[in-house]
């Protein structure tokens, strides 16, 4: 059978355009990073990620289908800070998503800047989709989730060998791009998600184009 990406998380391509400083400084003057040289990681991996998230959140409507998009800190000592919902779909899937995340802290490697641990925003898609039947839980349990090879490290290499800031672009930010794995692990359906200007939008389909080939397909029964 036909097995694409569209269970309860999309895989989404981050891409970080705070060029050329990755950080940024709240009011206590404490520096959180938007990139660091080595990211806070779901201890377990992608497929962990997705299994506790599938776990954790009810899907309570089911008519609705879409994508939350929920930001928060990683601090120095692995826990979860400074939740903030940056792209909603319903009240209740909103407010369950963000508890979730909230529930998250110790479950999470800190972020290494220059040999120091340091604090790390980060950024979290959740698909819902209520065409995959049954309950994200029942889903997760039946279906081996697809990720990039070599994983979250590999990925992070990827987009900082890759990235190019285009010379015609104005603004910075995080553009999001969702796509389908197909069960040949090849890329289509590619779609902006959340969109800056037409610059960074092209580069953010260029790399998820560019990262073609280079995912593990999922895997059902």
């Amino acid at each position: 059978m036909r097995s694409t990406f569209t269970a309860l998380l999309a895989t989404v391509v981050l891409l970080l355009l705070n060029l050329p400083a990755f950080a940024q400084t709240d009011s206590t003057e404490t520096k959180v990073y938007e990139y660091a040289d080595q990211m806070p990681v779901f201890k377990g991996g992608e497929s962990a990620l997705m299994t506790y998230l599938s776990g954790s959140i009810p899907y309570t409507n089911a008519s609705v289908s879409g994508l939350v998009v929920v930001s928060f800190v990683v601090d120095d000592d692995g826990t979860i800070n400074d939740v903030k919902l940056l792209k909603g779909l319903h009240p209740s899937l909103d407010s369950v998503s963000m508890q979730a995340v909230r529930n998250m802290s110790g479950y999470w490697t800190t972020g290494v800047q220059k040999g120091k641990q340091v604090k790390v925003r980060y950024t979290l898609p959740i698909r819902f989709s209520h065409n995959s039947g049954g309950s994200p839980k029942e889903n997760a349990s039946k279906q081996e989730m697809t990720e990039y090879k070599g994983g979250t490290e590999a990925f992070i290499k990827f987009m900082k060998r890759n990235v190019r800031y285009p010379q015609q672009a104005t603004k910075r930010g995080a553009v999001y791009v969702s796509f389908t794995i197909n069960e040949d692990g090849s890329l289509s359906d590619y779609k902006i998600e959340k969109s800056i200007e037409p610059a960074l939008d092209r580069e953010a389909i260029r790399l998820a184009k560019l990262s073609d080939g280079n995912w593990i397909p999922s895997v059902r029964n």
